[in-house]
């Protein structure tokens, strides 16, 4: 097919708060022969379409002139997964320093135009994009469909070629494997690379990633801060989390909010000051945790980006300090945008709860707490849950308050950062000689839990294992650690029944889904995605 005729295929979506240059940018795509174009004056407008319509090129303005800029618009598509691998999208600026500012960010367009810009400026980088698009077409519809069997295999088929796609196939391919939770397969990709150009960044960070996923936490920070304090590394964030992701895996939470915070100096988006803020805070250190989040809301404020849980936990961190005042103005400016938020109205009832104990209103207090219960529901591993732990504990309701905290680490044992949560609330309200019976109790019951069926399993007493680690899920189903156990076990289940049995199949699949959700893009998640596929292969084997 010809080069026009891509175009004449492509369906291009413009993004520009200014009507004359839309008309501009409009006008050179249909010069270009691209007749299916879509316009959208804002970055609310322009989500909405993406979420409806499937683009094949967009054309976005960095300065919006509104609360959300092209570049955190870009970064909120990509995180939701709402571009297709073949979409195309170029930035286009006026600031001759936005190369620096996207190189460094997580995700970074596919091109970006100095204005003013002609039609042949989108021509040259069109073809050379459509081209690469082409090549590398058999490995990204792979990828759109998530059949990351498939996708695998066409790296494979384009890898024979030897032709100069190679390296961008040995990229996904790397890539893919990471997914795949074959992690051991992937640190051998990145290493080959890294044989043909010791230089390469993508392959020492894919490396990095891949020895992060299999465990080797010192051997991936070393490397990180390798990447960190080589020429240019300074500037790459994702070195930064996978620094600060190692050194929490490895037990130290406060070596992690230092890298944080060093990232967010290289970054300073929404997002950044996020990571730093709710990491100083589980680390204790309100200062920095009040500077984090207020510029987390200000940045944000007003745009599609926004997150309750900013101003939600900029409350919490005021009223620790004791700026109850202060505490209450933020939440109430947030009240109209966020009210129907999940939780929010629990959460802010919570804080509040607390400011009014703090002001010497236990009356209202009380009131207040009453609200707060009514609105929470179940408690969750969540903020909301210890919000309203604290208050309780605060106001002298200590059964009420150590049993909130017992549901929240029951929701998620395995959680860390949930623990460190728990362990700080007990210690501000004078509880700390109850950190060993709420956290390790009640974690080590957890552990007990699927323990039990593991060895119902290994008794060869199938049924009741599986009985037991259901009920265990009904009971806490948003608990990661169960849900990894709980798949895990089915899947055992399977391998000793050596049947495909289609509901048990289906269960697993569930549980999966939900996992991606509470750990999206989690290293034990692909590792146990691979353990199931595994499983159906030996399945179809022993049925063949």
């Amino acid at each position: 097919m010809s080069h026009q005729g891509y175009l004449s295929q492509i369906r291009a979506l413009i993004i520009d708060d200014m009507t004359v240059q839309q008309t501009t940018l409009r006008g050179q795509l249909m010069l270009l022969g691209i007749t299916q174009i879509d316009l959208a004056a804002n970055a609310d407008d322009a989500y909405r379409m993406v979420k409806a319509r499937r683009y094949g090129l967009i054309l976005c303005d960095f300065n919006l002139n509104q609360k959300t800029d092209g570049q955190q618009l870009f970064e909120l598509m990509r995180e939701q997964n709402l571009l297709p691998p073949d979409c195309l999208f170029f930035m286009i600026t006026a600031e001759s320093g936005y190369a620096s500012v996207a190189a460094a960010t997580e995700h970074h367009p596919d091109a970006y135009l100095l204005k003013p810009i002609t039609a042949s400026d989108i021509e040259d980088r069109l073809k050379a994009m459509l081209e690469k698009r082409q090549a590398l077409l058999p490995i990204n519809s792979k990828l759109s469909k998530d059949d990351l069997t498939g996708a695998l295999q066409a790296c494979e088929d384009i890898l024979a070629q030897r032709n100069r796609w190679f390296m961008q196939a040995l990229q996904l391919k790397g890539q893919t494997l990471l997914k795949l939770g074959r992690h051991e397969e992937a640190q051998t990709v990145y290493r080959q690379a890294l044989e043909v150009r010791q230089d390469l960044m993508w392959a020492r960070l894919g490396l990095a990633r891949a020895l992060k996923a299999g465990g080797k936490f010192v051997e991936a920070r070393k490397l990180a801060q390798e990447i960190i304090d080589s020429k240019g590394g300074d500037k790459l964030v994702a070195a930064y989390d996978v620094m600060a992701e190692s050194l929490e895996a490895m037990g130290d939470p406060q070596g992690a909010l230092w890298v944080l915070r060093d990232a967010s100096l290289v970054v300073p988006s929404a997002r950044r000051q996020r990571l730093v803020g709710e990491s100083a805070y589980r680390n204790g250190d309100l200062d920095m945790a009040k500077a984090a989040l207020s510029k987390a809301t200000k940045a944000s404020r007003g745009s599609i980006v926004a997150q309750p849980q900013d101003t939600l936990l900029l409350a919490q961190t005021l009223v620790d300090m004791g700026e109850n005042s202060e505490a209450m103005r933020v939440v109430q400016d947030a009240t109209p945008a966020f009210r129907n938020a999940p939780a929010f109205g629990a959460t802010s009832l919570a804080i509040q709860a607390q400011a009014e104990l703090a002001q010497g209103q236990p009356d209202q207090a009380e009131k207040t707490l009453a609200k707060a219960r009514q609105a929470l529901g179940k408690g969750k591993a969540d903020l909301a849950t210890i919000a309203l732990a604290k208050a309780e504990l605060k106001a002298g309701n200590e059964e009420a308050g150590l049993a909130l905290l017992h549901g929240a680490i029951s929701a998620d044992h395995e959680n860390p950062r949930v623990k460190q949560l728990i362990a700080k609330t007990l210690e501000e309200t004078g509880h700390e000689d109850k950190i060993g019976t709420v956290i390790e109790s009640v974690t080590e019951g957890m552990q007990n839990m699927v323990a039990d069926a593991r060895k119902l399993l290994r008794d060869s007493r199938i049924d009741e294992a599986v009985s037991q680690i259901e009920s265990t899920v009904r009971e806490y189903p948003e608990n990661s650690g169960v849900l990894l156990q709980a798949a895990q076990i089915q899947c055992m289940a399977l391998r000793l029944n050596k049947a495909a049995d289609s509901a048990r199949i289906d269960t697993i699949k569930d549980y999966l889904d939900r996992l991606d959700k509470l750990l999206p893009g989690h290293d034990r998640v692909y590792t146990m995605r691979r353990y199931f596929r595994e499983t159906l292969s030996m399945l179809e084997k022993v049925g063949a």
